[in-house]
């Protein structure tokens, strides 16, 4: 009769234990000095390509601002009256400018945390550069389309000042909660204000879209009283920026 004889298990090597296997490494989880060069250089490029919108963003702007057309006899002429488009003109891209200028301060210190970058990220702030580019049309519409009973141009404004600051929450919020490992490591007490304050501001960005919309609901024809609710802006900002002033870190920039 022949002997049977039992085999180990082919996972087995004989004499040897079964020990489970180490799981693996992602491919990208050790990378070369090139590659991280290259990621660098790939992210300064988002950064500069986001710079350059900013730039071309407030040169359009004052393109729209232009002297008016004199007559050939100055004599008794109104120069108010005839100055008041150009003055307008000046004052909504001085506040334009403004609003700009403090995006780009925000959008620069926000990007100072990262270290890398991913889809998500330049999705998001595509939409955030999206919205900066349009500033030029909705500022033109401020001065140079607003009539009585015609209140759109202020509401797409105050619309695009809303959506500047969502966004920004929006790319704060992604970088520091939902994907850390795009920031650099530390500065917690730094991270927590700038995601604080960019809430903050978009907050009361959309309060003061909300209470325009209601102006130009319940008054429709009168648009200064639209334009004037416009203010509602500056205060609730100047508000909560006072409010979150206690958690600004010492080495914090404007």
């Amino acid at each position: 009769m022949s002997e049977k004889h039992s085999h180990p298990p082919a996972t087995e090597s004989a004499g040897q234990p079964n020990h489970p296997r180490a799981p693996e490494l992602p491919d990208n989880s050790h990378r070369s000095p090139e590659t991280e060069l290259e990621r660098e250089f790939e992210l300064e490029r988002m950064i500069l390509f986001s710079d350059a919108i900013f730039a071309i963003a407030i040169t359009l702007m004052v393109i729209d601002v232009k002297w008016p057309d004199l007559p050939v006899d100055l004599k008794g002429i109104d120069w108010r009256k005839l100055l008041h488009p150009t003055i307008v003109q000046f004052i909504i891209f001085v506040i334009s400018f403004a609003f700009v200028g403090r995006a780009w301060k925000v959008h620069l210190r926000l990007f100072r945390q990262l270290k890398t970058y991913d889809q998500g990220l330049l999705n998001l702030n595509l939409l955030f550069l999206f919205f900066i580019v349009i500033f030029p049309f909705t500022a033109s519409g401020m001065f140079a389309h607003t009539r009585p009973g015609f209140p759109y141009p202020f509401l797409f404004y105050m619309f695009n000042v809303s959506a500047v600051g969502l966004i920004d929450f929006l790319i704060a919020r992604y970088i520091f909660r939902i994907k850390p490992g795009l920031s650099v490591r530390g500065q917690e007490e730094e991270k927590k204000f700038i995601l604080t304050r960019a809430k903050s501001n978009a907050g009361a960005a959309i309060v003061a879209f909300i209470i325009m919309s209601l102006a130009a609901i319940i008054y429709p024809g009168n648009t200064d009283d639209i334009a004037y609710s416009f203010l509602t802006y500056p205060i609730l900002l100047f508000i909560s920026n006072r409010k979150i002033r206690k958690l600004k870190p010492k080495t914090t920039t404007q």
